[in-house]
């Protein structure tokens, strides 16, 4: 009898009813967290790119892949289908990533024989409650399209082989499709998931020999061939799954059939990736991911930890591999210089999983019903805290890029370990501030009182300006010249009444006459300042 089925036989109905009730009000809480307030946060840079392009492939039906500074095309064309339906808004360009960010809480249903109906409701808490997987499923970027999308190759794997369903075949075969034309980086999570599973093959059988004293390189090698062949896909099993990936790869990649070399600039685009991410932008040292999980994920961090011993102890094939997982994806991802925050999701996912896997063990030891209780209180209390945590970091300080929450915050600031003092470790991570918001209402404010509204002219003069081309898309007449001189006492030549100039730019404006000042100075992100003019009626009738 396999650990698995000895863990289903001792479970109760009750414990598999109330295990079931408590996941479903977890997957009610994580819709909730990813979809409640979802235009607070200002858009990021990245957001406003990403709209731009979108925008332009809503008006103009056109899309072009472009492998030298951008990711795939699957998230433009599935927030084409959302502004189809819910207009130009910030709920349609969020919509899914926040949809998939709650499906991937979701996903771990399929897992539940594994993961027992403690670690069930606890993965899935850690899911649905992690800073880090809440912050980036509210933000139009393509992580956790990306995080889905992995956990859906594990799922469709992995219970294909135990089922041999064609279902969890197709699903594995999409979740393929997808993730490549998500992000070139899907070489990386898919080559970590390869050498997972080999390993967890491999130290399985070894441990087996082993222990009937029969180990050789021979026979581990004998063993690994025979479970490889018996999990492998059928003739048209397998012809059927690659259909199924070529078929989203060209339809996307061709940009719905008119761009054919978009199917080769994938590749391209991992030759430009490994080549160019060793700039000196973003690059942190190993430790940074570490430094964040530590900050702002300690309960995942714990039980993963402890996860991990008990999968070295007693863990069967499964557990060995989402160990590998969770380990190989971590490591992959440090070792790489270029570091961001948002590419953590990668491995905060495993790592939830394999805390399920922990809490599940940790419940088994407790035969008594009092040690039970206790441990039941350990469990809400923790949810609490992990509850606390995430809602300050998506609800109150969502654009804090100094990122002064987290867990032992006041010890880690007077023990100066650098998660705590520097800024960059964290979530908000050159994040459009909200002031920018102020800036854009400000803006309204202007154009209803020169009367013409959307028609107003407006000449964005500083060279750091997104998001705002998405705030300002309504408006019909609006210049991006990303620069502004003048020589002392010429006349600024600018036909628009109103102008957004960087801080840098102050000194042009205040040296002549015609021009004032709205309400100061609006903070765009750290170190960006912008200002907005306004040309006096005085100045318009020369």
């Amino acid at each position: 009898m396999s650990e698995q089925q000895i863990a289903e036989s001792t479970e109760t109905k009750f414990e598999k009813l109330f295990s079931a009730i408590i996941f479903t009000l977890v997957i009610i809480v994580a819709f909730w967290f990813r979809f409640h307030q979802i235009s607070i946060k200002p858009f990021h840079h990245d957001e406003g790119v990403n709209s731009y392009f979108l925008l332009n492939l809503a008006s103009s039906g056109e899309y072009k892949y472009d492998p030298v500074n951008y990711h795939g095309p699957t998230l433009y064309y599935l927030a084409l289908i959302a502004l189809r339906v819910f207009g130009e808004n910030d709920l349609a360009l969020r919509f899914w990533p926040a949809l998939f960010g709650a499906l991937t809480v979701a996903m771990l249903w399929s897992l539940r024989h594994h993961l027992g109906t403690i670690g069930t409701p606890v993965a899935a808490v850690c899911m649905a409650l992690s800073p880090g997987l809440v912050y980036y499923s509210r933000d139009f970027i393509h992580e956790m399209l990306f995080g889905c999308f992995s956990l859906g190759i594990v799922v469709g794997a992995w219970r294909y082989a135990e089922t041999k369903k064609f279902i969890w075949l197709v699903m594995l075969s999409y979740s393929v499709g997808l993730l490549f034309t998500t992000k070139e980086t899907a070489i990386i999570n898919t080559a970590v998931l390869i050498i997972a599973i080999i390993c967890a093959a491999v130290w399985d059988i070894t441990r087996k020999l082993m222990r009937q004293n029969r180990f050789s390189f021979a026979e581990t090698v004998g063993e690994l061939k025979s479970d490889l062949a018996s999990v492998l896909p059928s003739l048209d099993h397998s012809l059927a799954a690659l259909m199924i990936f070529v078929s989203i790869y060209i339809f996307l990649y061709s940009s719905l059939f008119s761009h054919w070399q978009g199917l080769t600039d994938f590749f391209k685009s991992i030759w430009l990736w490994a080549s160019e991410r060793s700039n000196k932008d973003h690059v942190h040292p190993f430790y940074y991911y570490i430094g964040i999980i530590l900050k702002l994920e300690l309960p995942l961090l714990i039980g993963s930890l402890l996860g991990g011993l008990f999968v070295l102890r007693r863990g069967n094939r499964f557990w060995l591999f989402i160990a590998a997982w969770t380990l190989g994806t971590a490591l992959a991802y440090s070792m790489i210089p270029y570091k961001t925050p948002w590419l953590i999701v990668s491995f905060l996912i495993p790592m939830a999983i394999i805390t399920g896997y922990a809490a599940q063990q940790i419940y088994r030891l407790s035969n008594l019903i009092s040690w039970k209780l206790i441990y039941a209180a350990v469990i809400i209390t923790l949810t609490i805290f992990c509850w606390q945590i995430s809602w300050i970091v998506n609800f109150e300080k969502y654009d804090d890029n100094d990122n002064r929450t987290g867990y032992l915050r006041e010890l880690g600031e007077r023990m100066k370990l650098k998660p705590y003092v520097d800024g960059q470790y964290g979530y908000v991570y050159a994040q459009t501030d909200r002031d920018t918001l102020e800036l854009v209402r400000a803006l309204k404010d202007e154009t209803d009182k020169l009367g013409s509204g959307i028609r107003t002219g407006i000449y964005v003069a500083s060279p750091d300006y997104w998001p705002l081309p998405w705030y300002l898309r309504d408006y019909k007449q609006v210049t991006y010249s990303g620069g502004l001189t003048a020589l002392p006492g010429q006349r600024l030549s600018i036909a628009q009444p109103l102008v957004i100039a960087s801080a840098t730019q102050r000194n042009i404006f205040d040296s002549r006459p015609g021009w004032r000042s709205i309400a100061g100075a609006f903070t765009l992100r750290p170190g960006v300042e912008l200002i907005l003019y306004v040309r006096d009626e005085e100045e318009n009738t020369k």
